[in-house]
Protein backbone atom coordinates (compact mmCIF):
# COMPACT_ATOMS: atom_id res chain seq x y z
CA UNK A 1 0.00 0.00 0.00
CA UNK A 2 0.84 3.22 -0.69
CA UNK A 3 1.42 5.54 2.30
CA UNK A 4 -1.62 7.64 3.09
CA UNK A 5 -0.09 10.85 2.57
CA UNK A 6 0.35 10.03 -1.16
CA UNK A 7 -3.40 8.72 -1.30
CA UNK A 8 -4.32 11.56 0.09
CA UNK A 9 -2.45 13.78 -2.10
CA UNK A 10 -3.35 12.34 -5.06
CA UNK A 11 -6.75 11.87 -5.08
CA UNK A 12 -7.48 15.18 -3.43
CA UNK A 13 -8.77 14.23 -0.30
CA UNK A 14 -7.07 16.97 2.05
CA UNK A 15 -10.83 18.18 3.14
CA UNK A 16 -11.84 14.97 4.31
CA UNK A 17 -8.99 14.82 6.84
CA UNK A 18 -10.68 17.77 8.73
CA UNK A 19 -14.38 16.56 7.85
CA UNK A 20 -14.49 13.88 10.96
CA UNK A 21 -17.82 13.44 13.38
CA UNK A 22 -18.09 13.99 16.95
CA UNK A 23 -20.88 12.53 19.57
CA UNK A 24 -20.52 13.61 22.65
CA UNK A 25 -21.59 11.84 25.58
CA UNK A 26 -21.38 14.64 29.11
CA UNK A 27 -21.90 13.42 32.69
CA UNK A 28 -23.23 16.65 35.37
CA UNK A 29 -24.70 16.30 38.39
CA UNK A 30 -27.78 18.01 39.41
CA UNK A 31 -26.93 20.16 42.77
CA UNK A 32 -28.71 22.36 45.26
CA UNK A 33 -27.68 25.91 45.18
CA UNK A 34 -25.20 25.15 48.49
CA UNK A 35 -23.44 22.35 45.98
CA UNK A 36 -24.77 19.21 47.96
CA UNK A 37 -26.61 16.34 45.97
CA UNK A 38 -30.05 17.62 44.87
CA UNK A 39 -32.47 14.86 46.39
CA UNK A 40 -35.20 16.42 43.67
CA UNK A 41 -36.43 12.65 41.61
CA UNK A 42 -35.49 12.59 37.99
CA UNK A 43 -37.31 15.21 36.10
CA UNK A 44 -41.08 13.18 35.41
CA UNK A 45 -41.10 15.39 32.03
CA UNK A 46 -38.40 13.17 30.28
CA UNK A 47 -39.23 9.95 29.42
CA UNK A 48 -37.79 5.92 30.23
CA UNK A 49 -34.06 6.65 30.19
CA UNK A 50 -33.63 2.68 29.68
CA UNK A 51 -35.17 3.95 25.63
CA UNK A 52 -34.26 7.72 25.25
CA UNK A 53 -31.38 8.29 23.32
CA UNK A 54 -30.97 11.87 24.37
CA UNK A 55 -31.46 12.30 27.76
CA UNK A 56 -30.32 9.42 30.80
CA UNK A 57 -28.79 9.22 34.20
CA UNK A 58 -25.41 7.22 35.02
CA UNK A 59 -24.36 6.41 39.01
CA UNK A 60 -27.02 7.92 40.38
CA UNK A 61 -30.71 9.96 39.34
CA UNK A 62 -28.85 13.18 40.05
CA UNK A 63 -25.94 12.60 37.32
CA UNK A 64 -27.20 13.25 33.94
CA UNK A 65 -25.76 11.54 30.73
CA UNK A 66 -26.91 13.98 28.22
CA UNK A 67 -25.60 12.00 25.16
CA UNK A 68 -25.68 14.51 21.59
CA UNK A 69 -25.85 12.81 18.49
CA UNK A 70 -22.90 12.34 15.78
CA UNK A 71 -22.54 15.39 13.73
CA UNK A 72 -19.61 16.82 11.47
CA UNK A 73 -17.45 19.07 13.06
CA UNK A 74 -16.44 20.28 16.58
CA UNK A 75 -19.23 23.51 16.31
CA UNK A 76 -22.59 21.67 15.83
CA UNK A 77 -21.04 19.25 18.51
CA UNK A 78 -20.98 21.61 21.22
CA UNK A 79 -24.06 23.40 19.55
CA UNK A 80 -25.47 19.88 19.36
CA UNK A 81 -25.03 19.29 23.39
CA UNK A 82 -25.82 22.66 24.17
CA UNK A 83 -29.68 21.92 22.92
CA UNK A 84 -29.70 19.32 25.79
CA UNK A 85 -28.40 21.32 28.26
CA UNK A 86 -30.61 23.57 27.79
CA UNK A 87 -33.63 21.38 27.90
CA UNK A 88 -32.20 20.03 31.33
CA UNK A 89 -32.19 23.38 32.95
CA UNK A 90 -35.62 23.99 31.73
CA UNK A 91 -37.04 21.21 34.24
CA UNK A 92 -34.91 21.84 37.30
CA UNK A 93 -36.30 22.63 40.60
CA UNK A 94 -35.78 26.05 41.46
CA UNK A 95 -32.86 25.61 44.12
CA UNK A 96 -31.54 23.16 41.55
CA UNK A 97 -28.12 23.69 39.28
CA UNK A 98 -25.84 21.67 37.15
CA UNK A 99 -22.81 21.32 38.78
CA UNK A 100 -19.45 22.67 36.23
CA UNK A 101 -17.00 20.68 37.34
CA UNK A 102 -15.62 16.56 37.24
CA UNK A 103 -14.62 16.70 40.77
CA UNK A 104 -18.10 16.96 42.99
CA UNK A 105 -18.11 19.60 45.80
CA UNK A 106 -17.64 18.46 49.33
CA UNK A 107 -20.09 15.87 50.58
CA UNK A 108 -21.06 14.82 53.94
CA UNK A 109 -21.52 11.05 55.15
CA UNK A 110 -25.21 11.46 54.16
CA UNK A 111 -25.02 12.53 51.26
CA UNK A 112 -22.42 9.91 49.71
CA UNK A 113 -24.78 7.48 51.53
CA UNK A 114 -27.38 8.93 49.65
CA UNK A 115 -25.94 9.14 46.34
CA UNK A 116 -25.11 4.73 46.76
CA UNK A 117 -29.37 4.87 47.03
CA UNK A 118 -30.64 7.49 44.62
CA UNK A 119 -30.78 5.21 41.46
CA UNK A 120 -34.27 4.06 40.09
CA UNK A 121 -32.93 2.28 37.08
CA UNK A 122 -33.48 -1.20 38.25
CA UNK A 123 -32.59 -2.43 35.25
CA UNK A 124 -29.11 -1.74 36.22
CA UNK A 125 -29.22 -2.24 39.74
CA UNK A 126 -26.72 -5.17 40.39
CA UNK A 127 -24.24 -3.15 37.95
CA UNK A 128 -24.82 -0.18 40.07
CA UNK A 129 -24.00 -1.87 43.33
CA UNK A 130 -21.11 -4.21 41.91
CA UNK A 131 -19.01 -0.44 40.84
CA UNK A 132 -19.85 1.22 44.12
CA UNK A 133 -19.03 -1.87 45.90
CA UNK A 134 -15.56 -2.11 44.06
CA UNK A 135 -14.48 1.44 43.32
CA UNK A 136 -16.08 3.25 46.26
CA UNK A 137 -18.79 5.78 45.65
CA UNK A 138 -16.55 8.99 45.34
CA UNK A 139 -14.90 7.40 42.61
CA UNK A 140 -18.21 6.58 40.70
CA UNK A 141 -19.92 10.30 41.21
CA UNK A 142 -16.80 11.55 38.78
CA UNK A 143 -17.96 13.08 36.16
CA UNK A 144 -16.67 13.83 32.75
CA UNK A 145 -17.18 14.35 28.78
CA UNK A 146 -16.88 10.71 26.22
CA UNK A 147 -15.60 12.13 23.00
CA UNK A 148 -17.14 10.33 20.08
CA UNK A 149 -14.86 10.45 17.38
CA UNK A 150 -15.52 8.44 13.42
CA UNK A 151 -13.06 9.84 10.05
CA UNK A 152 -14.69 10.62 7.29
CA UNK A 153 -16.12 7.77 5.51
CA UNK A 154 -15.60 8.77 1.88
CA UNK A 155 -11.81 8.93 3.81
CA UNK A 156 -11.74 5.74 4.96
CA UNK A 157 -13.39 3.81 1.54
CA UNK A 158 -10.96 5.98 -0.92
CA UNK A 159 -7.97 4.32 1.50
CA UNK A 160 -9.73 1.11 1.53
CA UNK A 161 -9.59 0.77 -2.11
CA UNK A 162 -6.19 2.11 -2.46
CA UNK A 163 -5.07 -0.55 -0.07
CA UNK A 164 -5.43 -3.25 -1.91
CA UNK A 165 -6.72 -5.18 1.07
CA UNK A 166 -10.01 -7.03 0.87
CA UNK A 167 -11.36 -7.02 4.62
CA UNK A 168 -12.73 -3.74 4.94
CA UNK A 169 -13.17 -4.65 9.00
CA UNK A 170 -10.02 -5.49 9.55
CA UNK A 171 -8.70 -2.48 7.70
CA UNK A 172 -10.69 0.04 10.18
CA UNK A 173 -9.79 -1.91 12.94
CA UNK A 174 -6.30 -1.67 12.32
CA UNK A 175 -6.21 2.58 11.38
CA UNK A 176 -8.49 3.27 14.70
CA UNK A 177 -6.39 1.35 16.69
CA UNK A 178 -3.24 3.37 15.34
CA UNK A 179 -4.84 6.22 16.01
CA UNK A 180 -6.22 5.45 19.55
CA UNK A 181 -2.38 4.09 20.24
CA UNK A 182 -1.34 7.54 19.10
CA UNK A 183 -3.63 9.39 21.50
CA UNK A 184 -2.40 6.87 24.34
CA UNK A 185 1.54 7.54 23.74
CA UNK A 186 0.85 11.48 23.92
CA UNK A 187 -2.20 11.32 26.73
CA UNK A 188 0.21 13.17 28.69
CA UNK A 189 -0.41 16.52 26.35
CA UNK A 190 -3.76 16.16 26.56
CA UNK A 191 -3.70 15.96 30.22
CA UNK A 192 -1.58 19.18 30.91
CA UNK A 193 -4.02 21.28 28.62
CA UNK A 194 -7.69 20.29 29.51
CA UNK A 195 -6.78 18.52 32.81
CA UNK A 196 -8.97 20.43 35.09
CA UNK A 197 -9.51 18.10 38.25
CA UNK A 198 -7.27 20.08 40.62
CA UNK A 199 -8.45 19.21 44.33
CA UNK A 200 -9.94 16.39 46.47
CA UNK A 201 -13.56 17.05 48.10
CA UNK A 202 -14.14 13.59 49.04
CA UNK A 203 -11.48 10.42 49.63
CA UNK A 204 -11.27 8.20 46.90
CA UNK A 205 -10.58 4.32 47.60
CA UNK A 206 -7.09 3.26 47.23
CA UNK A 207 -5.69 6.82 47.02
CA UNK A 208 -2.34 7.59 49.12
CA UNK A 209 -3.34 9.74 52.33
CA UNK A 210 0.47 11.57 51.33
CA UNK A 211 -1.25 12.77 47.78
CA UNK A 212 -0.25 16.54 47.78
CA UNK A 213 -2.86 18.87 46.75
CA UNK A 214 -3.66 20.94 43.66
CA UNK A 215 -2.95 18.62 41.02
CA UNK A 216 -3.49 18.85 37.42
CA UNK A 217 -6.37 16.55 37.29
CA UNK A 218 -7.29 13.75 39.85
CA UNK A 219 -9.76 12.08 37.36
CA UNK A 220 -6.92 11.32 34.71
CA UNK A 221 -4.53 9.72 37.53
CA UNK A 222 -4.61 6.47 38.58
CA UNK A 223 -6.55 7.34 40.91
CA UNK A 224 -9.78 8.98 39.48
CA UNK A 225 -12.26 7.22 36.34
CA UNK A 226 -10.11 4.19 35.50
CA UNK A 227 -9.31 0.55 36.25
CA UNK A 228 -7.57 -0.21 39.26
CA UNK A 229 -3.61 -1.11 38.42
CA UNK A 230 -3.70 -4.50 38.61
CA UNK A 231 -6.49 -4.45 35.83
CA UNK A 232 -4.69 -1.97 33.38
CA UNK A 233 -5.67 -2.87 30.07
CA UNK A 234 -3.39 -3.32 27.01
CA UNK A 235 -2.58 -1.08 23.91
CA UNK A 236 0.13 -2.44 22.50
CA UNK A 237 -1.89 -4.44 19.74
CA UNK A 238 -5.34 -4.93 19.12
CA UNK A 239 -5.27 -8.68 19.65
CA UNK A 240 -3.62 -8.76 22.80
CA UNK A 241 -5.95 -6.11 24.01
CA UNK A 242 -9.45 -8.26 22.61
CA UNK A 243 -7.94 -10.94 24.31
CA UNK A 244 -7.07 -9.75 27.67
CA UNK A 245 -10.66 -8.14 27.67
CA UNK A 246 -12.01 -11.36 26.70
CA UNK A 247 -10.52 -13.25 29.68
CA UNK A 248 -11.41 -10.58 32.28
CA UNK A 249 -15.01 -10.79 31.57
CA UNK A 250 -14.74 -14.80 31.24
CA UNK A 251 -12.40 -14.56 34.72
CA UNK A 252 -15.54 -12.49 36.44
CA UNK A 253 -12.77 -9.55 37.07
CA UNK A 254 -14.63 -7.61 34.82
CA UNK A 255 -18.20 -7.49 35.41
CA UNK A 256 -18.45 -6.96 31.64
CA UNK A 257 -16.70 -4.85 28.55
CA UNK A 258 -18.51 -1.57 29.94
CA UNK A 259 -15.90 -1.70 33.10
CA UNK A 260 -13.53 -0.95 30.44
CA UNK A 261 -12.14 1.93 31.68
CA UNK A 262 -8.99 2.90 29.51
CA UNK A 263 -8.72 6.59 28.20
CA UNK A 264 -9.84 5.50 24.79
CA UNK A 265 -12.29 2.49 23.38
CA UNK A 266 -12.90 0.86 19.76
CA UNK A 267 -16.36 1.00 19.11
CA UNK A 268 -18.47 -0.77 16.91
CA UNK A 269 -22.37 -1.20 15.85
CA UNK A 270 -22.87 -3.71 18.19
CA UNK A 271 -21.76 -4.39 21.80
CA UNK A 272 -19.47 -7.66 21.99
CA UNK A 273 -16.28 -7.77 20.67
CA UNK A 274 -17.45 -10.40 17.91
CA UNK A 275 -19.22 -7.52 16.37
CA UNK A 276 -15.80 -5.41 16.63
CA UNK A 277 -14.10 -8.31 14.45
CA UNK A 278 -16.77 -8.88 12.23
CA UNK A 279 -18.02 -5.29 11.13
CA UNK A 280 -14.89 -3.08 12.22
CA UNK A 281 -14.69 -0.39 14.16
CA UNK A 282 -17.57 2.31 13.51
CA UNK A 283 -15.84 5.04 15.95
CA UNK A 284 -13.55 6.11 18.65
CA UNK A 285 -14.58 6.84 22.21
CA UNK A 286 -12.43 9.09 24.22
CA UNK A 287 -13.00 8.49 27.98
CA UNK A 288 -9.99 11.18 29.45
CA UNK A 289 -11.87 14.47 29.10
CA UNK A 290 -12.60 16.39 32.35
CA UNK A 291 -15.49 18.69 32.16
CA UNK A 292 -14.31 21.85 31.06
CA UNK A 293 -15.97 24.74 33.86
CA UNK A 294 -14.89 27.50 31.20
CA UNK A 295 -16.90 26.28 28.35
CA UNK A 296 -20.87 26.02 29.37
CA UNK A 297 -21.10 22.66 27.20
CA UNK A 298 -18.21 21.63 29.41
CA UNK A 299 -16.29 20.88 26.30
CA UNK A 300 -15.10 23.71 23.72
CA UNK A 301 -14.65 23.44 20.60
CA UNK A 302 -10.70 24.62 20.61
CA UNK A 303 -10.76 21.18 22.54
CA UNK A 304 -12.09 19.12 20.05
CA UNK A 305 -10.37 20.88 17.40
CA UNK A 306 -7.04 20.36 18.74
CA UNK A 307 -7.76 16.75 18.87
CA UNK A 308 -8.99 16.04 15.42
CA UNK A 309 -5.82 18.04 14.28
CA UNK A 310 -4.12 15.82 16.35
CA UNK A 311 -5.88 12.18 14.65
CA UNK A 312 -5.66 13.77 11.53
CA UNK A 313 -1.75 14.29 11.48
CA UNK A 314 -1.15 10.62 13.33
CA UNK A 315 -2.99 9.34 10.46
CA UNK A 316 -1.04 10.47 7.69
CA UNK A 317 2.44 10.10 9.94
CA UNK A 318 4.19 7.19 9.15
CA UNK A 319 5.41 6.01 12.38
CA UNK A 320 4.55 4.25 15.23
CA UNK A 321 3.42 5.34 18.82
CA UNK A 322 6.24 4.92 21.54
CA UNK A 323 3.72 3.37 24.48
CA UNK A 324 6.92 3.19 26.40
CA UNK A 325 5.97 4.26 30.30
CA UNK A 326 2.98 5.99 28.63
CA UNK A 327 1.08 5.46 31.56
CA UNK A 328 3.82 6.53 33.96
CA UNK A 329 4.23 10.24 31.88
CA UNK A 330 0.14 10.76 32.37
CA UNK A 331 0.21 9.95 35.78
CA UNK A 332 3.26 12.30 36.23
CA UNK A 333 1.65 15.12 34.12
CA UNK A 334 -1.72 14.27 35.93
CA UNK A 335 -0.21 14.69 39.56
CA UNK A 336 1.72 18.05 38.95
CA UNK A 337 0.74 21.28 40.68
CA UNK A 338 -1.60 23.26 37.98
CA UNK A 339 1.17 25.93 37.83
CA UNK A 340 4.02 23.71 36.92
CA UNK A 341 6.06 22.20 33.97
CA UNK A 342 8.36 19.39 33.89
CA UNK A 343 10.91 20.35 30.89
CA UNK A 344 10.26 18.01 29.06
CA UNK A 345 6.51 18.01 28.95
CA UNK A 346 7.37 21.84 27.15
CA UNK A 347 10.32 20.38 25.13
CA UNK A 348 8.13 17.69 23.49
CA UNK A 349 4.74 19.35 23.31
CA UNK A 350 5.80 22.25 21.65
CA UNK A 351 8.28 20.22 19.27
CA UNK A 352 4.79 17.93 18.43
CA UNK A 353 3.23 21.45 17.94
CA UNK A 354 5.64 22.70 15.12
CA UNK A 355 4.36 19.15 13.90
CA UNK A 356 1.14 20.10 13.77
CA UNK A 357 1.57 23.90 12.48
CA UNK A 358 3.23 22.33 9.26
CA UNK A 359 0.73 19.71 9.00
CA UNK A 360 -2.41 21.82 9.01
CA UNK A 361 -0.63 24.66 7.03
CA UNK A 362 0.43 21.75 4.13
CA UNK A 363 -3.42 20.56 4.12
CA UNK A 364 -4.81 23.82 4.14
CA UNK A 365 -6.62 23.49 7.43
CA UNK A 366 -9.51 25.87 7.99
CA UNK A 367 -9.21 28.50 10.43
CA UNK A 368 -10.43 26.83 13.33
CA UNK A 369 -7.92 23.83 13.52
CA UNK A 370 -4.89 26.93 13.25
CA UNK A 371 -7.07 28.59 16.70
CA UNK A 372 -6.98 25.32 18.30
CA UNK A 373 -2.88 25.00 18.35
CA UNK A 374 -2.54 28.62 19.07
CA UNK A 375 -4.16 28.20 22.33
CA UNK A 376 -1.99 25.10 23.02
CA UNK A 377 1.04 26.78 22.19
CA UNK A 378 0.07 29.96 24.62
CA UNK A 379 -0.80 26.92 27.06
CA UNK A 380 2.58 25.21 27.06
CA UNK A 381 4.25 28.30 27.12
CA UNK A 382 2.35 29.14 30.47
CA UNK A 383 1.01 26.32 32.52
CA UNK A 384 -1.02 29.25 34.23
CA UNK A 385 -3.27 29.11 31.26
CA UNK A 386 -4.31 25.71 31.16
CA UNK A 387 -7.88 24.99 32.57
CA UNK A 388 -5.97 23.33 35.87
CA UNK A 389 -3.93 26.45 36.10
CA UNK A 390 -6.57 28.80 35.54
CA UNK A 391 -8.94 27.43 38.25
CA UNK A 392 -6.28 27.37 40.96
CA UNK A 393 -6.52 30.95 40.91
CA UNK A 394 -10.15 30.73 41.16
CA UNK A 395 -9.44 28.36 44.66
CA UNK A 396 -11.21 29.31 47.71
CA UNK A 397 -8.83 29.91 50.99
CA UNK A 398 -9.45 26.76 52.36
CA UNK A 399 -8.27 25.43 48.87
CA UNK A 400 -11.37 23.57 47.31
CA UNK A 401 -13.94 24.90 44.36
CA UNK A 402 -17.15 25.46 46.08
CA UNK A 403 -17.30 29.27 45.40
CA UNK A 404 -16.22 29.18 42.06
CA UNK A 405 -18.27 26.42 40.95
CA UNK A 406 -21.47 27.72 42.17
CA UNK A 407 -20.81 30.95 40.54
CA UNK A 408 -20.21 29.30 37.61
CA UNK A 409 -23.06 27.16 38.22
CA UNK A 410 -25.42 29.76 38.51
CA UNK A 411 -24.01 31.65 35.05
CA UNK A 412 -24.48 28.70 33.24
CA UNK A 413 -28.18 28.23 34.09
CA UNK A 414 -28.77 32.00 33.98
CA UNK A 415 -27.95 31.89 30.31
CA UNK A 416 -29.22 28.84 29.26
CA UNK A 417 -32.84 30.58 31.15
CA UNK A 418 -32.35 33.57 28.85
CA UNK A 419 -32.58 31.50 25.78
CA UNK A 420 -35.37 33.35 23.94
CA UNK A 421 -36.63 30.14 21.94
CA UNK A 422 -37.12 26.39 23.26
CA UNK A 423 -33.87 25.65 21.28
CA UNK A 424 -30.73 27.24 20.54
CA UNK A 425 -29.43 29.41 17.50
CA UNK A 426 -28.63 26.19 14.74
CA UNK A 427 -32.18 26.00 13.93
CA UNK A 428 -33.17 29.59 15.12
CA UNK A 429 -34.44 30.28 11.55
CA UNK A 430 -37.14 27.52 12.66
CA UNK A 431 -40.60 28.78 13.43
CA UNK A 432 -40.90 28.64 17.53
CA UNK A 433 -43.94 26.18 16.95
CA UNK A 434 -41.59 23.61 15.31
CA UNK A 435 -38.80 24.40 17.63
CA UNK A 436 -41.11 23.06 20.59
CA UNK A 437 -42.03 20.29 18.36
CA UNK A 438 -38.63 19.12 18.75
CA UNK A 439 -37.66 19.98 21.83
CA UNK A 440 -41.23 17.68 23.08
CA UNK A 441 -39.63 15.14 20.75
CA UNK A 442 -36.44 14.71 22.77
CA UNK A 443 -37.91 14.70 25.83
CA UNK A 444 -40.16 11.70 24.92
CA UNK A 445 -37.22 10.25 23.11
CA UNK A 446 -38.14 10.21 19.92
CA UNK A 447 -35.06 10.97 18.28
CA UNK A 448 -35.25 13.83 15.49
CA UNK A 449 -32.96 14.11 12.33
CA UNK A 450 -32.89 18.22 11.59
CA UNK A 451 -31.97 19.75 7.86
CA UNK A 452 -32.52 23.46 6.79
CA UNK A 453 -35.97 23.52 5.99
CA UNK A 454 -37.22 20.12 7.47
CA UNK A 455 -37.17 17.95 9.98
CA UNK A 456 -37.77 13.90 10.72
CA UNK A 457 -39.03 12.49 14.19
CA UNK A 458 -38.27 8.82 14.16
CA UNK A 459 -39.51 5.95 16.84
CA UNK A 460 -38.37 2.54 16.06
CA UNK A 461 -39.42 1.89 12.31
CA UNK A 462 -42.04 4.42 12.66
CA UNK A 463 -40.66 7.87 11.12
CA UNK A 464 -42.55 10.97 10.46
CA UNK A 465 -41.66 13.79 8.01
CA UNK A 466 -42.35 17.77 8.48
CA UNK A 467 -41.54 21.26 7.02
CA UNK A 468 -39.65 23.64 9.23
CA UNK A 469 -42.56 26.11 8.34
CA UNK A 470 -45.56 24.41 8.38
CA UNK A 471 -48.81 24.95 10.48
CA UNK A 472 -48.85 23.34 13.98
CA UNK A 473 -51.80 22.80 16.15
CA UNK A 474 -49.93 22.93 19.70
CA UNK A 475 -53.40 23.82 21.37
CA UNK A 476 -53.02 20.75 24.00
CA UNK A 477 -49.12 21.45 23.84
CA UNK A 478 -46.34 20.27 21.96
CA UNK A 479 -45.93 17.05 23.95
CA UNK A 480 -49.32 15.85 23.20
CA UNK A 481 -49.22 16.81 19.60
CA UNK A 482 -45.84 14.44 19.41
CA UNK A 483 -47.89 11.48 21.38
CA UNK A 484 -51.12 11.57 18.85
CA UNK A 485 -48.52 10.90 16.39
CA UNK A 486 -46.62 8.49 17.65
CA UNK A 487 -49.24 6.79 20.19
CA UNK A 488 -46.60 3.80 20.71
CA UNK A 489 -44.28 6.18 23.04
CA UNK A 490 -46.20 4.67 26.15
CA UNK A 491 -44.69 1.17 25.69
CA UNK A 492 -41.04 3.07 26.08
CA UNK A 493 -41.08 2.30 29.80
CA UNK A 494 -38.49 1.86 32.64
CA UNK A 495 -40.20 -1.40 34.08
CA UNK A 496 -38.08 -3.87 34.48
CA UNK A 497 -40.32 -7.12 33.76
CA UNK A 498 -41.14 -4.86 30.49
CA UNK A 499 -40.19 -6.89 27.77
CA UNK A 500 -38.03 -4.64 25.51
CA UNK A 501 -39.44 -2.56 22.48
Amino acid sequence: MESIEAIIQQQQLAGKLFGGFFGLEVEQHRVLTNGKLSRHPYPAAFSSRRHNPYLKTDFCDNMFELVAPPVQGATAAVQNLKYLQQIVNDHLAADERIWPLSIMAPLSADDLTFATTFNTRQWMADYHDYLGAKYGIARELMAGVHVNFSLHRDLIAALFAASGQSDLAAFKNHLYFRLAQGFVAHRWLFTYLFGASPVLANPLKGMPDNLAFPVRSLRSSDFGYTNFPSETITYSSLGAQLDQLKRFVAEGKFYSLHEFYGPVRLKSRGANLDDLIAHGTERLEFRAFDLDPLSRAGISNDTLNFLEVFLAYWLVADQEADLTEADEKNQAVALQHPHQEFDWTKERGLALLEDLDAFVAKYGAPKEYQAALLFARRRLEDPRLTIGGQLIDKADPDGGLLSYGLKIANSHHDWYKSMAYPLQSTIATYPAPAQELIKAAIELGIKAKVTQNSFALILGDHQEQYAANQAFDLTNGAKQTVLAAFPEQVNYTDQVDQVQV
